[in-house]
This record gives C-alpha cells, sequence and structure tokens, in this order.
C-alpha cells in the first residue's frame, strides 16, 4: 500500500508541477497578447482561447497537491478550540464530505467528457478546442482530490486522538 501512495504522490506532484509550467504558459502568452494587441495593433486569434482553457487546467492540475497538503483554505477554529477527540471526529466527517462530494462530481464530470469526447463537443470560441480538454483535467483533480481525502480520514486512525503523534503514513502529510 505504501508503494501505492508514493505512486499516488508522484503523479500528483509531476501534474503540480505541469500546472506550475501552465501559470508560465498564461504569463507569458497574455504578457505577448498585450504587447501584441496594444504595441503591434496585431491581436492573435489563439491566445484568449488557450488562455481561458489554461485556467482549468492550471486549477484542476494543482487542486490534488493542495488537497494531500492540506493546503486548501479552512476554517478550523471550532475544530482547533474543540477537545482533540471531538476534533478528530469533526475532522473525519470533513473528510467523508469531501471524499463524497469530490468523488461524485468527478463521476458527473467523467460521464460527462465520455459524452464530450463521443459527440466531438467544441468549446465556442474562435480557436477550436475539443471541450473534454478542460473535463479531463476536472475529472483528475476531482477524482484525486477524493482519494486524498480517503487517505486523511484512513490516517486520522493511526494514531491516539487525545494526542498530535503518531500520524499514519496513508495521508503523506
Amino acid at each position: 500500500m505504501k508503494r501505492l501512495c508514493r505512486v499516488h504522490d508522484a503523479i500528483t506532484s509531476a501534474t503540480f508541477w505541469a500546472a506550475s509550467f501552465g501559470v508560465l504558459y498564461l504569463t507569458l502568452v497574455t504578457a505577448g497578447e498585450v504587447f501584441g494587441r496594444y504595441v503591434l495593433a496585431a491581436p492573435s486569434d489563439w491566445a484568449p482561447d488557450t488562455a481561458a482553457v489554461s485556467f482549468g487546467l492550471i486549477t484542476f492540475f494543482a487542486v490534488p497537491y493542495l488537497t494531500w497538503k492540506s493546503g486548501h483554505a479552512s476554517m478550523d477554529f471550532i475544530v482547533n478550540a474543540v477537545p482533540r477527540r471531538v476534533s478528530v471526529t469533526m475532522m473525519r466527517v470533513n473528510y467523508v464530505i469531501g471524499f463524497a462530494v469530490c468523488a461524485l462530481c468527478a463521476w458527473v464530470g467523467g460521464v460527462e467528457a465520455a459524452r464530450q469526447i463521443t459527440s466531438g463537443v467544441m468549446i465556442v470560441s474562435v480557436t477550436p478546442i475539443p471541450k473534454w480538454v478542460v473535463f479531463v483535467p476536472l475529472v483528475y483533480g476531482l477524482g484525486n482530490s477524493a482519494l486524498y481525502f480517503i487517505r486523511h480520514f484512513v490516517a486520522t486512525f493511526g494514531h491516539d486522538p487525545d494526542t498530535t503523534e503518531g500520524a499514519h503514513e496513508w495521508s503523506g502529510t
């Protein structure tokens, strides 16, 4: 199981790096478009379209890493204020809800992505881009985050709820 978790983490790290390069791409394309449009008076047709698609790719390639590292926004003042045993129970409930929501959205997104692939749905823009190019990363990001929520949930059973010591290796944190 440890090996499977390490492979999962390696894939997540790789897609996070892809998201980082996506930010570089978005920055360069946007800067080039601004220069071309306002300095050269020659706007491109493709830059705004690919920039819009890259936002989705950046988001859904980065989300699993943030879920893995618990880097998402968390209003945990109540969880931190209650006794440790109650806090662990609250975290477990949150992890199960996070898993359920992400898994359901990934499943619905997967069904829609399959429909888009088979019917050839395109994003309506100047540059024709298949819509599944955004939906497949959405399914990956939400499905992968669902797996991390389950890993975090399982990790809460690897230590004594009355202490903060001894977290299980499942969560990878």
